[in-house]
């Protein structure tokens, strides 16, 4: 009676001719049983059967520190559920929060303004972006970006996809970005530039990220001891 082996890089097993048909996926089973331990998830099943989690890695670890009392919790659930969408909604109202009783008053945020919010706070929105990104978006990234682009806005609203079609026309509205991990590098959070850059210019500005190595640091710590122009914003 004939036989089959049955190969994986982590095991290899005889199939008795007799068990092919219904009872194959019982001994492929067994054979891919320690591979699919290693890799964390059941070859049998095929790539993307399993949610990906690994983008979600990290959002909880990340300290919620801010200088005024605020509450991050909302930004991290929605970025630790990948409703990007929503975190960059909720963004955009806690930075108006952080701005001053002037921002609340009005609904958004006046470029001298953005001294206002305090370095830990942005620091803390920043991390909650990288971490579910696995450092894909965030404030901090869009400034590596911009350095990279050389300082010169046509390219870096190219470089981040913030414009479209072959004259670059810049996206107005919010259905016109991409809320998901397929989009460019520092393509979130959004921040209104239609009638300017000031606004964008004083967030690079920032001295968050003057500090951000230090901060990154002292993440990583508060973690391990755990245990675990006039523009619209």
């Amino acid at each position: 009676m004939g036989s089959l082996a049955v190969c994986t890089a982590a095991a290899c097993q005889v199939v008795p001719s007799t068990a092919i048909g219904f009872t194959l996926y019982d001994w492929l089973k067994q054979a891919l049983d320690l591979q699919g331990n290693l890799s964390g998830s059941s070859i049998l099943e095929g790539p993307g059967a399993q949610e990906d989690t690994s983008s979600k890695t990290g959002v909880d670890d990340v300290p919620l520190q801010s200088e005024v009392g605020m509450d991050y919790t909302a930004l991290r659930d929605a970025l630790k559920a990948q409703d990007f969408r929503k975190a960059d909604d909720e963004t955009r109202a806690l930075l108006i929060r952080l701005a001053g009783e002037g921002a609340v008053k009005r609904g958004w945020v006046y470029f001298t303004e953005v001294k206002f919010i305090g370095v830990k706070d942005l620091q803390t929105v920043d991390a909650l972006w990288q971490a579910a990104s696995n450092g894909k978006f965030g404030y901090s990234i869009q400034k590596a970006v911009f350095n990279q682009s050389l300082k010169r806005w046509a390219r870096f609203f190219k470089a981040i996809d913030w414009v479209q079609g072959e004259n670059n026309v810049y996206r107005k509205w919010p259905g016109e970005f991409d809320y998901s991990l397929k989009a460019a590098k520092g393509h979130l959070p959004l921040t209104n530039a239609l009638r300017g850059t000031q606004l964008f210019s004083e967030i690079m500005a920032h001295p968050a990220w003057d500090q951000a190595a230090g901060s990154k640091r002292s993440i990583d710590d508060s973690s391990k001891a755990a245990g675990k122009d006039t523009m619209k914003w």
